[in-house]
């Protein structure tokens, strides 16, 4: 008989198989504006389906970096289910939206959290990004310059699955981490969503973490694998940089409305949180960012010919 694991990578390899005839036949013709390149990194966090702790890793990651002197802001823009002011126990008066209409200045929009983590909420809307005019182009181009200024790194914290708007912003993002748990469904989820980003072109590495881990054999197991389909079927690359053990303390940081790597520094979970921070700001000198502003631009422009 079997196994479900089996049955998994038959699955992903069956739609793998489909979708390398369609990329081979594809050109990818696109001309977008050049900017500077700046050091401050936007990464975007995604995650196949819900229930993995995307919003939870983001807040931790970012207490992590902020441990290592970084000045981080995150967008939430996980459209009707974001949670982030209230897990840092905050209350934004304002989102991107008024700042595109010049009700507000940047660092009105911008609360700040527990540590120094600085929140800014996204816009309510699925398409809002795509309607925008030459004049709020121009403010969101300023905005960049000023995020550029004053942050090291751009946190996008996502909602799950594969919507437009979500495909939309990884595809604008320099970087993406993508969180997933051993689970089959959830592994399941994960390749669909590379599998879209492939079938539009993608072609940035990936940075994979498993999330809620139990056994970290079984977590390297889930990796290869996947690694190993993502590659053989769709030409990307995919990287685990690391792992976060599964800890019931995280439900009391919740509830706390504090990080979990504040307050329960000493545990497993939180050292993983550490060296995947670590590991990130280890990059630096490798990465050359293309910038705020030019995530603000491909989120107006390289849309409209890229997700339909």
């Amino acid at each position: 008989m079997k196994s479900s694991a089996t049955y998994l990578v038959i699955s992903m390899r069956s739609q793998a198989a489909k979708l390398k005839e369609i990329m081979q036949e594809k050109k990818g013709n696109v001309e977008l504006t050049e900017f500077n390149t700046s050091s401050t990194r936007t990464i975007a966090v995604a995650s196949g389906k819900g229930g993995v702790g995307k919003s939870t890793f983001t807040v931790n990651f970012a207490y992590n970096l902020r441990q290592l002197d970084k000045e981080v802001l995150i967008i939430d823009s996980d459209i009707g289910m974001a949670n982030l002011d209230i897990m840092l126990g905050v209350q934004p008066n304002y989102d991107m939206g008024h700042l595109l209409r010049g009700e507000c200045s940047l660092e009105e929009a911008v609360i700040e959290g527990p540590a120094g983590i600085k929140l800014l909420s996204g816009i309510t809307g699925d398409d809002s990004f795509i309607d925008i005019q030459n004049d709020a182009m121009q403010k969101l181009i300023a905005l960049g310059d000023q995020i550029e200024e004053n942050y090291d790194y751009l946190l996008i914290d996502l909602g799950a699955g594969a919507a437009k708007s979500i495909v939309n912003t990884i595809l604008a993002a320099e970087e993406l981490i993508l969180l997933l748990t051993t689970e089959p469904t959830s592994v399941m989820d994960s390749y669909s969503l590379i599998k879209i980003l492939a079938n539009h072109d993608y072609n940035k590495p990936i940075k994979m973490v498993i999330n809620q881990t139990e056994d970290e054999k079984d977590a390297q197991k889930t990796a290869k694998r996947i690694i190993k389909t993502v590659k053989n079927y769709l030409d990307l690359d995919l990287t685990l940089i690391g792992s976060i053990a599964h800890d019931r303390k995280i439900s009391a940081a919740l509830r706390k409305q504090k990080p979990y790597a504040e307050i329960f520094s000493n545990r497993k979970a939180a050292r993983d949180f550490e060296k995947l921070a670590r590991k990130i700001t280890g990059e630096e000198k490798e990465q050359q960012a293309k910038g705020v502003k030019s995530y603000f631009y491909k989120m107006v422009g390289f849309f409209n010919k890229h997700v339909k």
